[in-house]
């Protein structure tokens, strides 16, 4: 029974909502009668594993889904009593708003300030109270000083942190964050927990966070927890010990005792396979920005582990291993060999931090197949292994179309994609992002089995621990000292 001091804002009411099918996807029902109150001062953590529906229930919330979808729903969603289905999602501005999961999604303009200005100026607020509250907002999200950068030049995390900047700038009554920790790194997370619950309780306003892992730091974040899965939202405080279990059964959350772990098998020997020595590197047009690498090496079948500040330069230092971007100076070298720009390329394998930009065939099977093509194969052979990843992969099916598969699916793929490649390096760029536990180790584990080396970009301590040899620490465009490398125990922090 709500008490008379609670006022729903989200009421969720036997909510169902199915998307249609197409070829090689057969969609099931996301949620069937999907009920959930969220009330004014309340901050809500909603977990939930890959496909489990979290994106589809925040676009559902803000009125963007159905639209265009041609999806099936029934049931109703009420934001301050009124039903979503009255408006639309343009005309929920002041009442809602959203960070998507994948920026790029969201991202629509060229600057920064106008980025986080667009909607007010649809509101037409003044322009001076839009320039006092870019300012205060982007001071507090640290994207101050980047108002005039292209936001395409921001890292993963620092389009994040804009585009929580832009909705505080907003301020409406009801706040989705689809994925927002991820890509953060561990100052940034540890913020947006506090500023999430103050923002809350001081503002009286609603907050919804969906993620895909569970994180310690969500125990002392003052949010109430719930699970998403199987169409249904369970809450902890219902059955707290049960609730734990459903989280590990999900992959969400990992047991307790190491042995639990699924091994990750070392493979290689202990000779060096990559060395970079005196690198140096600017981006044209950026003097804010410089990478200077005196000394990394990796082994063969070495798991690295790479974290620091948004912005310090691990994209773009993995830029430069797989050959993308030439350094301006210093030494590469291969199995003793300098490397150049087409001897890095054949040699490493980069898996994005948005699968979008590597995924662009109509099918599944049409993506793991191109790799092969030049393989000596047969035809044959090759659909052998193309059936064998999607499975090892947990993939819809060959005929899938991938543009309509979840960003977890879409992650995978990209790893069933180098999985098939006969690579010496693999680079995986915020590896977990979109991903649960489960997903992430099977497909490091499934990477290193073939011998690879691997360098692992992510700011999850517990996912550095999952069979990393070391821990590399970035801060400001260069590597910390040898000490600062060693493997940490999460535990510990």
């Amino acid at each position: 029974m709500i008490t008379a001091e609670k006022q729903p804002l989200l009421n969720i009411r036997d909510y169902s909502f199915k998307f249609p099918s197409y070829s090689g996807l057969q969609n099931r029902a996301l949620f069937e009668g999907l009920n959930f109150i969220l009330n004014r001062g309340e901050f809500w953590i909603v977990l939930g594993p890959p496909e489990s529906g979290k994106t589809t229930l925040g676009r559902c919330l803000t009125a963007v889904y159905p639209g265009l979808t041609q999806a099936e729903t029934s049931g109703d969603i009420l934001i301050d009593g009124e039903s979503v289905r009255t408006r639309s999602a343009c005309d929920w501005i002041e009442k809602t708003g959203i960070v998507f999961q994948d920026p790029e999604e969201q991202i629509i303009t060229t600057r920064c300030d106008d980025e986080a200005s667009l909607a007010l100026e649809s509101l037409a607020v003044e322009p001076q109270e839009i320039q006092r509250r870019l300012s205060s907002s982007f001071d507090r999200f640290s994207v101050l000083g980047k108002e005039r950068r292209n936001p395409v030049s921001l890292s993963g995390g620092e389009k994040k942190r804009l585009l929580l900047a832009a909705l505080e700038m907003q301020d409406p009554d009801f706040w989705i964050l689809d994925e927002s920790m991820d890509e953060l790194d561990r100052d940034g997370q540890i913020f947006l927990m506090n500023y999430l619950r103050d923002r809350a309780r001081q503002g009286n306003r609603g907050i919804l966070l969906f993620a895909s892992k569970y994180k310690e730091i969500f125990h002392d974040s003052g949010a109430e927890l719930a699970l998403l899965s199987g169409g249904r939202m369970i809450r902890e405080h219902d059955d707290p010990r049960s609730f734990q279990k459903l989280l590990e059964a999900d992959g969400l959350s990992l047991a307790e005792k190491p042995e639990t772990k699924p091994p990750i098998i070392r493979a290689g020997d202990d000779s060096c396979l990559f060395r970079m020595k005196d690198v140096k590197y600017m981006y044209p047009g950026n003097s804010d920005f410089t990478l200077e690498i005196d000394l990394l090496e990796l082994k063969k079948g070495e798991v690295i582990a790479l974290e620091g500040p948004n912005g310090c330069g691990k994209t773009t230092l993995a830029r430069i291993i797989s050959g993308l971007i030439l350094p301006d100076r210093g030494e590469l070298t291969l199995t003793g060999d300098p490397a150049g720009k087409a001897r890095l390329n054949r040699s490493c394998g980069y898996l994005f931090q948005n699968p979008d930009y590597q995924l662009f065939l109509p099918t599944v099977a049409e993506e793991l197949a191109l790799g092969l093509k030049s393989s000596g194969l047969d035809k044959g052979q090759r659909s052998t292994m193309v059936n064998e990843a999607i499975t090892l992969f947990r993939l819809p099916s060959p005929d899938a179309p991938p543009a309509l598969m979840s960003f977890g699916a879409r992650k995978r793929l990209q790893g069933a994609i180098y999985y098939l490649l006969d690579k010496d390096l693999y680079i995986l760029d915020e590896a977990d992002s979109g991903l649960n536990f489960t997903d992430y180790i099977s497909i490091v584990g499934e990477l290193r089995n073939k011998g690879a080396a691997l360098i692992v970009i992510t700011h999850d301590r517990h996912v550095q621990a999952l069979g990393a040899d070391r821990v590399i620490r970035m801060e400001q465009g260069r590597i910390l000292d040898q000490e600062s490398r060693k493997r940490r125990d999460p535990a510990h922090d």
